[in-house]
């Protein structure tokens, strides 16, 4: 049985209209991180003095706790509970519908969906520190490049216009019908 939009009362989104949604959904997410950054700057210099100095494992620590974690469950929020859409899908007419499970599946689909961030955060922060000519910021700058292809390239050859995410947590981006801007 399906949870979230009922299928029968949904089609396919058209690629322009995903587009859009991931737009508004990548706008959404530098607002929140231009928002931290401010956040940050504060703390820093008017309870610290100045930006401190972090290790790799740290900054990579700071990375995943500040921005990709926190994104990761907002999105899982929004997508595993009425109205089953983010921000972008919400404003696009679009939302997720899971076969079941919402928030499980949710979790399941954001945390895969993001993976590629995560992974561009590792090679970056690891290169920063050790160099980018070394092997792990290398594999990660690979996985980074790979999955986020992979999902543009499966979503966009599929006829239903799922990605690798989608097909692993059972869920469907679905276009609502009667939607109004």
């Amino acid at each position: 049985m399906s949870k979230g939009p009922s299928k029968n009362k949904h089609e396919v989104p058209d690629p322009l209209q995903r587009i859009n949604e991931l737009i508004l959904d990548w706008l959404f997410i530098c607002v929140y991180l231009m928002v931290l950054f401010i956040i940050f700057m504060i703390l820093y210099f008017v309870l610290l003095g100045g930006i401190p100095k972090f290790t790799q494992i740290e900054s990579q620590l700071v990375s995943l706790f500040t921005t990709v974690l926190p994104i990761s469950i907002i999105f899982s929020i929004r997508e595993g509970s009425v109205p089953y859409a983010s921000w972008g899908k919400r404003r696009t007419g679009l939302a997720v519908s899971y076969s079941s499970s919402p928030l499980k599946r949710s979790i399941i689909r954001n945390t895969l969906k993001f993976l590629p961030w995560q992974f561009g955060h590792m090679s970056t922060i690891y290169g920063i520190y050790y160099g980018f000519d070394s092997l792990i910021p290398v594999i990660c700058l690979v996985l980074s490049i790979g999955l986020a292809g992979t999902y543009i390239v499966i979503a966009f050859t599929r006829k239903d216009g799922r990605h690798l995410a989608d097909l692993i947590a059972g869920s469907k981006v679905v276009k609502k019908i009667g939607f109004q801007k």
